[in-house]
């Protein structure tokens, strides 16, 4: 068989005018630079899928949240309500909810143009909104819609493209994903093609390359920050359910005895349960603190 493979490609020579070994000689170039394009690809793939490993656990952190903050605001205002206690209803934590709830909702509707979905994009947004400000300086967790959405991946790409970083072309890569390059060589029978292809190729690495230093950083920098941010959702989640517990040890029920005590001017709560929603209150506000500095 080796024999007829020989002859049938010198044959082949003969009858191309060498072009059958030209072609396979492109498709050897092609092929070895795809394996280095796939080589780079892998590895921004699997720097993505850590970014957004790590962006949805914080994100369910920030879910458990939010799901806690419901109940802490109903306890608080209707503790303003009742007026049983002796310190001001605090305006600035009413509206520091008020803002968390919009933007949370925000996040996980509009899950970054489709970009990001689920507890990821809301991961994404508790991030950022820390840490993260637009080209212009102005906090993103203030910013919203497509404007948000715009400052949130430029923030993944490094930065605007003004300030040298990759702007939302390069975070939409890193967080959306990257396409492979195609392998053409298969179907192509012109080494003119293939040619041109494997040109295009090593064009495309120093920006595939830069896209994977960006990644590495980004990559870093999210674990830091959302190990961070865990640790601040989830220590409050448990300290605030805990509270609740002492103010509302009996829950529906407690809620009823305490709302029929003020109906009879008796002291609503105990010294206990008074300390306990201060604490509350006081624990929410550094918690969204963290969320916006513009609140401060």
């Amino acid at each position: 068989m080796g024999v007829f493979r020989t002859c049938g490609s010198i044959l082949s020579n003969v009858v191309t005018l060498g072009g059958a070994s030209e072609l396979k000689h492109q498709r050897g170039l092609y092929e070895h630079e795809y394996k280095y394009y796939q080589y780079i690809h892998g590895l921004i793939t699997e720097r993505k899928q850590k970014i957004e490993s790590d962006l949805s656990a914080l994100g369910q952190s920030i879910v458990d949240v939010q799901q806690t903050l419901v109940s802490v605001e109903k306890i608080l205002t209707t503790t303003y309500q009742l007026d049983t206690l002796k310190f001001d209803k605090p305006e600035l934590l009413v509206n520091q909810m008020s803002r968390f709830h919009t933007s949370y909702s925000s996040a996980l509707s509009a899950g970054f143009g489709g970009v990001l979905g689920g507890t990821a994009a809301v991961g994404a947004w508790g991030l950022v909104s820390i840490i993260g400000s637009a080209s212009t300086g102005t906090a993103i967790a203030i910013l919203s819609g497509a404007a948000a959405t715009n400052a949130t991946l430029a923030w993944f790409g490094g930065g605007a493209l003004a300030a040298g970083g990759a702007g939302m072309s390069g975070g939409m890569m890193v967080l959306g994903g990257i396409v492979a390059a195609p392998m053409i060589f298969f179907a192509t029978k012109k080494a003119e093609q293939l040619e041109q292809a494997t040109q295009e190729l090593k064009e495309a690495f120093p920006e595939l390359e830069q896209l994977l230093v960006a990644a590495n950083e980004q990559q870093t920098e999210v674990k830091v920050y959302t190990e961070r941010m865990r640790a601040i959702c989830d220590n409050y989640v448990f300290e605030a359910q805990t509270l609740m517990t002492l103010i509302h040890p009996k829950g529906r029920w407690s809620r009823f005895y305490q709302w029929l005590r003020w109906l009879l001017r008796l002291n609503v709560f105990t010294a206990k349960q008074e300390g306990a929603i201060e604490s509350l209150s006081k624990k929410t506000h550094v918690l969204l603190v963290n969320f916006n500095r513009s609140y401060d």
